[in-house]
């Protein structure tokens, strides 16, 4: 156990990693020593490590310089995720864990920038359900305020309660006018407020008008803020404070970074999410997005994110997310411009991004065509039949690949024999991406390819799980077909050798009279290899983790094989024409 001085400074060092430092950041002089003092309490009374984050109220209104919509996206997802993550990382040093309270505070400001209480609450309940989370608790203000019987006696309930040193707005506009400090929030909050509310003006209403109004309601505003601070300091007294806003981190707040890599403050609720083709995610105001560079991703209809190209001319293709919280794209092209102009960088970067790619409407005259376009991807690897592997059910098949029955799921070459020269070179040899291109399809709801996605599959298990299974060796093997033949030994969890990101490496068992998969837990009992294996089975058929492809003729699957497990479905008789053409490359 680590003394509590190594455990505070550990603790300190994580929290200094995630956080939004200006010019004047004061951490290093005053807040690390305010956090030690928080830190301090929490170790001697071993409690969980508390947060709270005041936040995620609800979206801007202006959707055509800052949002999409009214509604989350994956700009939220990028910051629950991190927050999670940070919140998971402290836990593994702190064994009664840590927790982060997110306070989802949008009834206090939703009727000052125009947002009615239906579409606040729709939006925070939304919240919730929109990735795993391991640490989080959301809290409402609802939750704060259950005797207030509206959203308008909540808000006087909290301003009554918070007892601040103004009896009424008009004091608080009075002490403005003689308070410099004052008044440049005033003239902050009237900054902010006009960019969001700058769309919203209402008929008839004159320029003059309009910025009188804004500057009543930042006054408004700074009133119900104050307020909501007092309620954060009376509902959570023993939480490290978090803020979403900019301060100088020398304590009793600190500023936390919603995204990686942010220079100033941004969050979702402000901002619109955007891909980056070297794989970072970021927020970035709607207006500052460049359309000549990046595509927008919509979920069920909806805008998700944009994605950073290499600034082809994409305009009329449509870039569809399959599954929440970011796994498998389909791109259509309802023009008939073809999929040329979607270069090899751009490719890659969306298959990185979302774990495989779907292009519904090639066409390939021959396999050699095929082969030709795979090999901008890289070194095709090479079968004794050649570069192409025709998958079709046989009339006497060798092996489950090439017969009516499931496929379990797998990743590619990870069984070739020990004999292999690119084996030898490398026992973790595998390629970094597969293409299959449907030249039949089978019968509707059958033979579809499954996709496992591996990174939220890491993400439900959670950060000290991942952990624990990089520990765990696996060993498979399966008799010769034109693979196998050789017993081949892997992490259970291994690292993207492209990013060091984890990756799961499971090959799901076998026991058809076709072809026996054996599986083995090296180091480990009978007792502990079942319960593993069930706990396996059970995440990679979880639905929130795959996909189950339902093939059109001509399309194009790009798979990424470090991200991603893959498999098939079963197929009966009517489906014996499906035929699908398949290339890897390293």
């Amino acid at each position: 156990m680590q003394d509590k001085d190594s455990w505070i400074a550990a603790v300190s060092q994580v929290l200094d990693g995630y956080l939004l430092k200006a010019e004047d950041d004061r951490f290093e002089q005053a807040g690390r020593a305010h956090l030690a003092a928080d830190l301090a309490r929490c170790f001697d009374s071993g409690e969980p490590l508390r947060m709270v984050l005041p936040g995620f109220p609800c979206k801007s209104p202006n959707d055509r310089d800052k949002t999409f919509g009214v509604l989350p996206d994956h700009g939220e997802v990028i910051a629950i995720e991190r927050l999670d993550r940070l919140a998971q990382t402290i836990a593994e040093l702190h064994a009664p864990g840590c927790e982060i309270a997110i306070l989802s505070d949008g009834t206090t400001f939703n009727d000052i920038v125009g947002v009615p209480d239906d579409v606040r609450r729709a939006y925070n309940q939304a919240l919730r359900t929109l990735c795993t989370t391991h640490c989080i608790r959301w809290v409402s203000m609802e939750d704060l305020f259950p005797q207030a019987s509206s959203s308008e006696a909540l808000r006087a309930t909290l301003v009554k309660q918070a007892r601040l040193p103004w009896k009424n707005i008009e004091a608080l506009i009075e002490q403005c006018r003689h308070d410099e400090a004052l008044g440049r929030t005033h003239d902050k909050l009237c900054s902010h407020l006009y960019n969001d509310l700058r769309l919203c003006r209402q008929p008839g209403q004159d320029e003059d008008e309009h910025l009188r109004q804004i500057s009543h309601k930042a006054y408004q505003m700074m009133l119900r803020g104050q307020a909501l601070n007092a309620a954060v300091e009376r509902f959570f007294p023993d939480h490290v404070r978090l803020s979403v806003h900019q301060y100088d981190n020398a304590g009793p707040k600190f500023t936390l970074a919603l995204a990686e890599g942010l220079a100033r403050v941004a969050s979702p609720w402000h901002a619109v999410p955007v891909l980056q083709l070297d794989g970072r995610q970021t927020l970035r105001g709607h207006a500052e997005i460049d359309r000549t560079r990046h595509v927008q991703v919509t979920w069920q209809g909806q805008p998700w994110l944009f994605h950073e190209t290499q600034g082809e001319a994409l305009e009329g293709y449509n870039f569809a997310l399959q599954k929440l919280p970011l796994f498998g794209l389909l791109v259509t092209d309802p023009l008939g411009l073809g999929f040329q102009r979607l270069s090899t960088e751009t490719l890659q970067a969306l298959v990185r991004s979302f774990g495989f790619v779907c292009l519904r409407g090639c066409e390939y005259a021959d396999q050699q065509q095929f082969a030709s376009d795979c090999e901008r991807f890289g070194t095709i690897y090479r079968w004794s039949f050649g570069e192409v592997h025709v998958v079709k059910p046989a009339d006497q098949p060798q092996g489950v690949v090439h017969s009516l029955e499931k496929t379990p799921l797998h990743w590619d070459l990870n069984l070739l024999p020990d004999s292999d020269p690119l084996v030898q070179g490398n026992p973790k040899f595998c390629a970094h991406t597969f293409m299959l291109y449907c030249k039949t399809p089978p019968q509707p709801g059958e033979g579809q390819t499954t996709i496992v996605d591996s990174r939220n599959a890491l993400r439900k298990i959670g950060l000290r799980t991942a952990r624990q299974w990089q520990d765990i060796d696996i060993t498979y093997y399966t008799r010769m077909t034109y693979f196998g033949g050789s017993p081949r030994s892997y992490p259970l969890v291994d690292l993207d050798p492209r990013n060091g990101e984890p990756v799961l490496r499971y090959q799901e068992g076998c026991e058809s009279s076709l072809q026996t998969l054996e599986q083995k837990v090296l180091g480990h009992d009978e007792a502990f290899q079942c319960q593993l294996l069930e706990t396996l089975d059970e995440l990679v058929y979880d639905p929130e983790c795959l996909i189950a492809h339902e093939w059109v003729a001509g399309d194009l699957v790009l798979i990424d094989n470090y991200q991603t497990l893959h498999g098939r479905l079963p197929m009966t008789p009517a489906s014996a024409s499906r035929e699908l053409w398949r290339v890897q490359v390293y």
